[in-house]
């Protein structure tokens, strides 16, 4: 019987697999040229590089004085294309069948062990319908079978247990608001629960593999043509490492002439090519859509990809604004749930903070009012989200008459100013705890950029005039401990260096955010507060 099954699965596998790659059909010696013809920028030629052979990244080609272009890396051309809407019945059925069979799989153990009740004869069969409906709306929802993430192995880890556990639940929810579920049917659908999730992963993972052996073998999703207009192509290593290797580059193609391109890409239709990457610089990204009249006569997708380094995907988002493109070019790092998700977080652990930490407070101001006169609090202005201004609290730690509330001179270790019990506060950062107060107040958060007084400089210069993208640290709210300071940048800032180095790691913090790295700052910075070099 498992033999049986084995070659009944290769059997559709292969049916859902693949055709033989069509041989090219000779392309005319005009329209090999027709790439040669023009000429935009003096002493510059159209050139283009046939990868049915060879597949190269710039890296790996060379040219010689005569223009020719020699590669390092070869690779069969030879492959056999995988069918995705072939793959995409066929993943449906299995993964069904897989569902239907573990439903009635756990009746069978099920029964085995315990006296079905006769009420479950009768809904089961419903409940198997439902679960059926509501696994097809599910998956719908949540694009599953699309055809555009079919292969992705990510998306069906993080999709399909959603799936399942909805399918399931929703009828068992029903038959009990009906009043004809009972614990025969609840054990009954927690064992299909859990069978589902592992045969439907295991069939899956086992289709996933096949394709993954396929395409490092040679075969491919679709066919493309790179095309670099006025700068290098991306390289097939490039768009193989973007697209799950799904995709293969058959040509390599550089104009010099925005003209030329929609004659060179009619050259590449009669191959079938499935779709076309376009590099071109971010200033004559323009001259492309002066060509969109031609260019969507063809039936392939064109991708524009602008070359800019300066510019990264997660800046930007392309949308319609009524008739127009509405390009994003700067989206606020926190926001929807993530606000909420970040308020709470701050809320919580300042409370707990608070709890936890008012007899050491209190010791603190005892000890601070025995020590010298002054208040025990110390209070500054500080610049805070989209450059607000706030009054930060902090533990006195230096003698009154020598405080400095506008920052002009930076506190430097065994600075004369501290007082010993302000030392040892600033060492352990137990200064900071008054602060608490004003992440309850909302100004402030738990991790986030630190604060820095408004007279602040470094080599005489404002901090702004040091870092570009100082004030980019304001897009949060600043925090009592941040991803600057756990790697190390903490202290003085008194060069231009430091400035630069604490600023990055803010923004890299700021572009990357998430409550995981939240937690993550929040973890080690307790373990810096027993011991921290950097710390006076």
């Amino acid at each position: 019987m498992f033999l049986s099954s084995f070659r009944f699965y290769k059997r559709l596998t292969w049916l859902a697999d693949e055709r033989p790659l069509e041989r090219r059909r000779p392309v005319p010696q005009a329209t090999r040229n027709s790439g040669r013809a023009l000429r935009s920028r003096p002493g510059q030629l159209a050139a283009t590089f046939d990868v049915d052979a060879a597949i190269f990244a710039p890296s790996d080609a060379r040219a010689d004085e005569a223009g020719a272009v020699h590669t390092d890396e070869a690779v069969h051309g030879r492959g056999r294309r995988i069918i995705a809407e072939n793959w995409v019945a066929f993943l449906c059925s299995a993964d069904l069948a897989s569902f239907c069979f573990a439903g009635l799989l756990s009746d069978w153990f099920l029964e085995s062990l315990i006296e079905r009740r006769e009420a479950f004869v009768s809904i089961k069969e419903p409940m198997l319908a439902m679960s059926v409906l509501f696994y097809f709306i599910f998956a719908q929802l949540l694009g599953i079978y699309r055809r555009k993430t079919i292969f992705s192995s990510i998306v069906a880890a993080q999709r399909i247990p959603l799936v399942v556990i909805a399918a399931i639940m929703s009828p068992l929810t029903v038959a009990f608001a009906a009043k004809v579920g009972d614990n025969y049917v609840a054990v009954w659908a927690i064992g299909w629960l859990g069978l589902s999730l592992g045969l439907v992963f295991g069939v899956r993972l086992l289709a996933l593999g096949h394709v993954e052996r396929r395409l490092k073998a040679g075969s491919y999703v679709e066919k493309a043509v790179s095309v670099g207009l006025f700068c290098d192509p991306l390289s097939p290593r490039t768009i193989a490492e973007s697209t799950d290797q799904t995709v293969k580059v058959m040509r390599i193609v550089r104009l010099e002439a925005v003209a030329e391109l929609p004659s060179t890409i009619n050259g590449f239709m009669q191959d079938e090519v499935d779709c076309v990457y376009i590099s071109v610089p971010w200033v004559d990204a323009p001259l492309i859509f002066e060509q969109l009249t031609q260019l969507r006569r063809f039936s392939t997708k064109i991708s524009v990809i602008p070359r800019e380094s300066r510019i990264r995907s997660n800046h930007l988002g392309v949308t319609t604004f009524h008739d127009d493109v509405s390009i994003a070019a700067v989206d606020r790092p926190i926001n929807g749930w993530g606000i909420w998700a970040k308020r709470m977080q701050d809320i919580v652990v300042a409370s707990l903070l608070l709890i936890i930490m008012a007899p050491v407070m209190i010791a603190i101001a005892i000890a601070l009012k025995l020590e010298s006169k002054g208040p025990v609090f110390f209070r500054q202005l500080r610049e805070g989200f989209n450059g607000s201004y706030f009054e930060l609290w902090k533990f006195r730690s230096m003698y009154t008459e020598m405080a400095d509330l506008t920052a002009s001179r930076q506190t430097s270790r065994d600075d004369p100013r501290v007082t010993p019990i302000g030392r040892l506060i600033r060492k352990t950062s137990l200064d900071e705890l008054p602060q608490l107060l004003n992440v309850l107040q909302g100004h402030m958060s738990i991790v986030g950029p630190r604060p820095h007084a408004s007279q602040t400089r470094a080599e005489g210069l404002a901090l702004e005039e040091i870092a570009e993208q100082y004030a980019a640290r304001h897009r949060v709210k600043p925090g009592l401990t941040g991803w600057a300071q756990i790697n190390g940048c903490r202290g003085v800032l008194d060069t231009a260096d430091k400035v630069r180095r604490r600023v990055a790691l803010d923004i890299e913090y700021i572009e990357n955010w998430s409550t995981i790295l939240d937690l993550q700052i929040i973890l080690r910075t307790v373990l810096l507060v027993v011991h921290d070099p950097a710390a006076f």
